[in-house]
């Protein structure tokens, strides 16, 4: 007998959980159009009266600026690098064929 109030603790445990998470994805697609709205449509620039950039647009803007910006920064450092490891080794090898000749 506490086998079966065991297996039925356990099915109504399980639906609990089946029931929570159904609750809670019904809650999440509720706010899924202004989740997946970009941010300038969330906001847009003209809601103060003006057609500049402000808020969250000004936000968004200035972050793929700083993301652009970065990958030129990386590609940069990457580039001086390599043009000075290659300066080292030319360096190296001209070195070792002087003392060789």
């Amino acid at each position: 007998m506490s086998e079966v109030s065991c297996v039925v603790a356990e099915d109504n445990s399980n639906y609990s959980m089946v029931r929570f998470l159904s609750l809670l994805s019904a809650l999440f697609l509720g706010f899924a159009p202004s989740l997946f709205a970009c941010p300038g449509c969330k906001e847009p620039s003209n809601v103060a009266g003006d057609g500049g950039v402000s808020g969250i647009s000004a936000g968004f803007s200035l972050s793929v600026l700083f993301m652009i910006g970065f990958v030129v920064f990386l590609l940069t450092g990457m580039t001086f690098m390599i043009v000075r490891s290659c300066k080292q080794l030319d360096a190296k090898h001209r070195m070792v064929s002087a003392q060789s000749h």
